[in-house]
This record gives C-alpha cells, sequence and structure tokens, in this order.
C-alpha cells in the first residue's frame, strides 16, 4: 500500500492500482466534503463515502478524535484494509479505490474512501420484497461464512450492507416475477476488524448472524425468517 502525505491530507492507495492520483486528488468531489455521507461520482462509476458521526455523537459532524496508535486505527484506513484484503482474497465486495484523512485540528480528524461502485445490485432487504426463496438465503449463509473464515468481523452486519446482484436481463422484470441472482456482496466494512483469538471470534461470529436476523425482522421480513432462517444457517454450516 502507498501512503502520501499531501498537504493536509495522508492519502493511501494500491501501488498496483492504474489510478492518476494527481488527477483525483485535485478533482473537486475529492476537495470538498460536502454534508453527505454518500456520494456516486466519477461518471457513477465510483462511491465516495465521508464519515460523519451519528446517533449521540452527531453534534461532532465529520470530526473524530485522533487515535492513539495514529493513521492504521483511523476509520477510513481500517475501512480500506478490511476491503483490500477481503478483495484480494477474491471474496465479494467492492474494490477499495483511495482513501485520505484529513487533520481538522491537534485533537480531531475527518475521513473519506472511495471505492468502486456494484453494478445491478440491490440491497438484500430490497430484493426480498418481491423475491425470496431458500437458495438465496443459502447463498447469503455461505457468503457470511466464507468472511468468517477469513477472519473478519462485520461492525454491522445488517440487510442493507449485503446486496443481491441481479442478472441484467432480469432488472426490467416486474415486481412479481422472478429475478435471477448470480452473487452476493457485503459491503460497508466501517467499524469492522480481521483476526482476534478464537474464542472471542466465535462470539462475534454468532453476534454478526443475530444481527443480521434483527435487521431483517425489524425492516418487515418476519415472514421470511421464518421461513428461511434454516436455510441461511445451513448454507452457514456448509462452509
Amino acid at each position: 500500500m502507498i501512503i502520501k502525505k499531501i498537504h493536509n491530507d495522508i492519502i493511501f492507495y494500491n501501488e498496483d492500482t492504474d489510478l492518476d492520483v494527481d488527477k483525483v486528488i485535485n478533482d473537486e468531489v475529492y476537495n470538498i466534503d460536502r454534508n453527505m455521507n454518500i456520494e456516486i461520482i466519477n461518471k457513477r462509476k465510483w462511491i465516495k463515502k465521508h464519515f460523519i458521526r451519528k446517533g449521540r455523537m452527531t453534534f461532532l459532524g465529520d470530526k473524530y478524535v485522533k487515535p492513539f496508535f495514529g493513521l492504521t486505527r483511523t476509520r477510513s484506513y481500517s475501512e480500506f484494509y478490511i476491503l483490500n484484503y477481503l478483495y484480494k482474497c477474491n471474496f465479494n465486495t467492492c474494490r477499495p479505490i483511495i482513501g485520505w484523512v484529513t487533520n481538522k485540528n491537534i485533537l480531531f480528524y475527518s475521513a473519506s474512501l472511495i471505492v468502486e461502485r456494484l453494478n445491478s445490485t440491490v440491497t438484500l432487504s430490497e430484493y426480498i420484497k418481491n423475491d425470496a426463496n431458500e437458495s438465496l438465503f443459502s447463498s447469503i449463509g455461505q457468503q457470511i461464512s466464507l468472511m468468517h473464515n477469513l477472519g473478519v468481523y462485520h461492525g454491522d452486519l445488517n440487510a442493507s450492507n449485503i446486496l443481491v446482484r441481479v442478472n441484467e436481463e432480469s432488472l426490467n422484470k416486474s415486481d412479481n416475477q422472478s429475478r435471477a441472482v448470480s452473487d452476493i456482496y457485503i459491503i460497508d466494512f466501517d467499524k469492522s476488524f480481521v483476526g482476534v483469538n478464537q474464542k472471542l471470534f466465535s462470539r462475534f461470529m454468532r453476534n454478526n448472524l443475530s444481527r443480521l436476523k434483527r435487521s431483517l425482522i425489524k425492516l418487515g421480513h418476519r415472514d421470511h425468517v421464518e421461513k428461511y432462517w434454516k436455510s441461511l444457517l445451513e448454507g452457514y454450516s456448509f462452509r
């Protein structure tokens, strides 16, 4: 990984990338961190994620306290590192393009990340409003198991962070028509981590599954959970 300090920013990206870094860092979308969490940029090829506080810490906006251990513990670097690791393991996730942290002052930093946009995908929550089956849930279980086998714990495995890639010819089908699924992707690895002792990781793995189950129920998919959760667990165990 290449790390550069430019002006007030520390930038990081892969050495094997074909990215024109100078062009990116001089582009408006890089220089202006609007009060938005997500932006689609570069002719809809990339997604820019600007880390913004939520919950009780909303008043801080995009400011995060500088970590004691430096760059590697910042939000954007941590997520870039995990995405890069998973992508190089051929795991189904979005390819990280470039990330950076901006020095706000002696105490705070802000963070941003650009990833490749996954075309022809919808969230799991959106997809199963009209189409759900045992095979789909089994595939989801297998993908989660693969993530865990690679030693990665997801920080918020909910139904919006699992994407279903639909075959192009299926995109224009009506809501009551079945759409063919080609792949399952897991995204948004903020507050995730790689590697921990096995006993503790087993608990984290169970937490991931429980979080997904609660998310599906909260989003109104209790019937699907009751009908297909067993298929997801069977897919998970298969790996």
